[in-house]
């Protein structure tokens, strides 16, 4: 659980952006109305959390996931922090399963 960083950008309707062509979105916060659901979009602002692979959990090979997606309420907002849920070497690189607990996306191509 040691902190590598929050996944930042600007904070979106999923339905605005359900079309949209970014590569790189995160579920802030899911209702049971699709309309209210929030994504955290990183196409105009970002940080370094953009470079984190994405990758398909579901190989043969087991999983290579050693980041995960938390999300935190600090001081009345919600945020998703990027944290290590197992041992990193260095210059080991960093990857993170998109899918979370939803698998709304598609990772069949990854590898």
């Amino acid at each position: 659980m040691t902190f590598i960083a929050e996944f930042a950008g600007d904070v979106d309707y999923l339905e605005s952006r359900k079309n949209d062509d970014s590569d790189c979105m995160m579920t802030l916060f899911l209702t049971a109305d699709q309309f209210k659901n929030l994504v955290i979009c990183q196409d105009k602002r970002g940080n370094i959390s953009c470079f984190i692979s994405g990758i398909n959990n579901h190989t043969p090979d087991g999983k290579k996931q050693n980041v995960k997606c938390v999300r935190y309420d600090i001081d009345g907002e919600s945020h998703v922090l990027l944290v290590a849920c197992r041992d990193i070497a260095s210059g080991e690189r960093l990857y993170c399963d998109y899918n979370g607990y939803e698998n709304a996306y598609p990772t069949h191509h990854f590898v």
